[in-house]
């Protein structure tokens, strides 16, 4: 099949190309061609699908690009539900910011950078009346990000993140066992408080038989240790909680006990997450975490990694976009072999 194709003389803008109905604005490929490297970018890296279709580098990714660019068009960003989190990629340490939206499992807005000035540009791309309808924004404990939503939108609630205020439980127990290997005299005991470390940081039910006799022996070993772990166990119960009075009250005696425990670590524990009490209650009246945009964290590292990193950000932002954005491509052999069956 063979179509001509002629160009035009503008006199305000030059010589342009004119529009086919088989190609994108600005390809060299046709519409199904590309539609083709789309669906192998979803599933293999940048590099071997250029080798496959014979095509350079620079052309796969300008496929995704044009590819995402078209399929959302129109689709739009909002989120009543959303949630938002920082991914490094690259070396030195480069971050993007992500949102992802709860009600669909899907991210909706990416870019470069961690800082509140990032986020606002995600609140600044949308409507007065689509910032209104955000209900709910999950998070970690992140200033700027709360600084933020509380610029932009002020009548979202934040949630806090159970796991990360639990991964800051399980650093303080860590910071415990550390500080007390450091002070140790006694090769034994320091034998056995080196043996603690990640039975320490493992939930009661994945310890192995092993974990679970060290533990018992730690109160012998060391009070200060022991203490530490139990602090961090009493802190999970609070999220089992029924109602937020009853998560008040356990959070009161935690606070108390943690004040009085005499170890460091959770002093500075205690106090942050006094400040940050409000976000991380509403979790008992809400029941949402940040899980699917850490979830998301872990694939777009994958997509990071399998590529050995990309030249520019937005070429990895275009390729998160392709991959987790809900984008569903059917190639062509599919459907062939679909019309035969």
């Amino acid at each position: 099949m063979r179509g001509e194709v002629r160009r035009v003389v503008c006199r305000s803008c030059g010589v342009r190309t004119m529009q086919v109905p088989w190609a994108r604005t600005g390809s060299r490929f046709t519409r199904r061609f590309e539609d083709e490297v789309a669906w192998f970018l979803q599933r293999a890296d940048q590099t071997a699908t250029a080798q496959y279709f014979g095509i350079a580098w620079e052309s796969a990714g300008r496929i995704a690009r044009r590819v995402v660019e078209e399929k959302l068009a129109g689709r739009g960003h909002a989120a009543r539900f959303m949630g938002v989190d920082e991914i490094s990629y690259g070396r030195p340490r480069k971050f993007l910011t992500v949102v992802v939206d709860h009600e669909t499992g899907q991210v909706v807005w990416a870019a470069e950078g961690k800082n509140a000035e990032t986020l606002g540009k995600y609140f600044n791309s949308l409507t007065a009346a689509e910032r209104e309808a955000i209900e709910v924004v999950t998070m970690d404990m992140s200033a700027a990000f709360k600084k933020a939503v509380e610029e932009s939108v002020p009548t979202a609630v934040i949630v806090y993140d159970r796991f990360h205020v639990m991964q800051l439980l399980s650093r303080a127990v860590d910071e415990v066992r550390r500080a007390e290997m450091r002070a140790c005299l006694d090769p034994a005991v320091k034998a056995m408080l080196k043996g603690t470390r990640w039975a320490l940081l493992k939930n009661e039910w994945n310890l192995t038989l092993s974990e679970q006799q060290k533990l018992a022996a730690l109160p012998k070993v060391n009070g200060r240790l022991y203490r530490a772990r139990l602090l961090r166990d009493a802190f999970q119960i609070i999220f089992q909680c029924e109602t937020v009075q009853e998560a008040d009250a356990r959070w009161n005696e935690w606070k108390g006990w943690a004040l009085r425990s005499r170890l460091k670590p959770f002093l500075t524990l205690a106090r942050t997450i006094a400040d940050h009490w409000e976000g991380i209650r509403r979790f008992i009246e809400l029941r949402i975490t940040n899980a699917p945009v850490e979830g998301y964290n872990s694939k777009i590292r994958m997509i990071s990694h399998r590529a050995f990193g990309f030249h520019h950000p937005s070429s990895l932002i275009a390729m998160i976009k392709l991959n987790c954005a809900g984008i569903t491509l059917t190639p062509v052999g599919h459907g062939r072999l679909a019309r035969a069956a």
